[in-house]
């Protein structure tokens, strides 16, 4: 069994060294750091998960969000929380307001707090700062967020896929005038999605393809991107993808100012599924996303890393979407 020594012995540095890295310090030089954490990913050693004084789990999942409004995130935490209810874990839920500076203060404090298990979703700064989680053996899964050079578990929907047959599916219907409504560019979710659209209009040459001027998931995004697009171009388009229903709101305010009635003289499509799709007029035709599913698979691959089992395996679930068609779309 390799043990804390070995691997300081194999970077040639004090244990004390060692256990400064895995813990965090900042009394350690990056130099310094990055051999310690080669000779931990080579040698294969895994730090123990924090304990409480008497041996056991403190039975605590830090859980990093970017906000609770909507209905996204909170369904995404309705997932997290029942799984880790239902095995006596509890959860600590922060809001960081998608601020790199208030990603790093709650993750620090996580880390003082000895927190069992982090699950993060849709991580906006550097994914770094869960390299001291990972290095003292404290789990972490990320939800609806992508982790690439971390050794984490993640749990998303495919986001390239949707988007790829939201297009395919208004193409079906003979829209070849599509205006895009996107999300932000440093999301995971938004960039997949862009992706597939991508993918999308590399094989379908005769598909006129446009994206609004500003970026977003409020429904302001979508009012505003409208507008400005139908003042500089006018009506240059036949059919408009949105990056998701709440933004969708506000395409759906702008059409209607602008006398466009859907989907007589614009077809609307989005990507959710939110609670009130089917109660917008005309109801959204959208992208269906397992958002509870999602939040309780992430805590259910959280949990069983700290009960043992498959504890070495790094899981990347991706979960299939599907479009659920209501009355937004015609054909032309």
């Amino acid at each position: 069994m390799i043990t804390i020594k070995d691997v300081a012995k194999y970077a040639g540095v004090s244990i004390a060294t060692v256990s400064r890295v895995i813990n965090g310090s900042n009394r350690v030089s990056e130099e310094v750091r990055k051999k310690v954490l080669k000779a931990i990913r080579e040698l294969g050693y895994k730090p123990k998960p924090h304990y409480s004084l008497n041996g056991e789990l403190l039975r605590t999942i830090g859980v990093l969000l970017p906000d609770l409004g909507g209905y996204h995130y909170s369904e995404i935490l309705s997932g997290i929380e029942e799984y880790a209810f239902e095995n006596n874990f509890d959860v600590m839920v922060s809001l960081t307001r998608n601020v790199p500076d208030i990603e790093k203060e709650i993750l620090d404090e996580y880390f003082r707090r000895k927190v069992d298990g982090v699950i993060v979703c849709t991580l906006r700064s550097d994914e770094k700062l869960l390299e001291k989680f990972v290095n003292s053996g404290v789990p972490v899964v990320a939800v609806d967020s992508r982790i690439d050079e971390l050794r984490a578990d993640s749990v998303n929907i495919d986001n390239f896929s949707g988007a790829y047959h939201v297009m395919r599916y208004l193409y079906e219907h003979h829209h070849k005038k599509i205006l895009y409504v996107p999300g932000p560019s440093n999301v995971y979710a938004s960039y997949e999605r862009e992706k597939g659209i991508e993918k999308f209009l590399s094989k379908y040459r005769d598909v006129e393809f446009s994206s609004c001027n500003i970026r977003g998931f409020n429904p302001d995004t979508g009012y505003t991107g409208v507008k400005n697009n139908l003042k500089k171009y006018g009506k240059n388009f036949t059919a408009i993808f949105s990056v998701n229903d709440y933004v969708a709101l506000g395409v759906i305010t702008a059409l209607n100012e602008a006398g466009l009635k859907i989907p007589e003289d614009v077809s609307l499509i989005s990507f959710d599924d939110a609670p009130f799709a089917s109660y917008t007029v005309p109801p959204l035709t959208t992208v269906s996303q397992p958002r509870w599913q999602m939040g309780r698979i992430g805590a259910r691959i959280l949990i069983e890393k700290l009960s043992n089992q498959l504890k070495k395996i790094l899981r990347t679930v991706v979960l299939p979407t599907h479009i659920v068609e209501r009355k937004s779309v015609s054909t032309i």
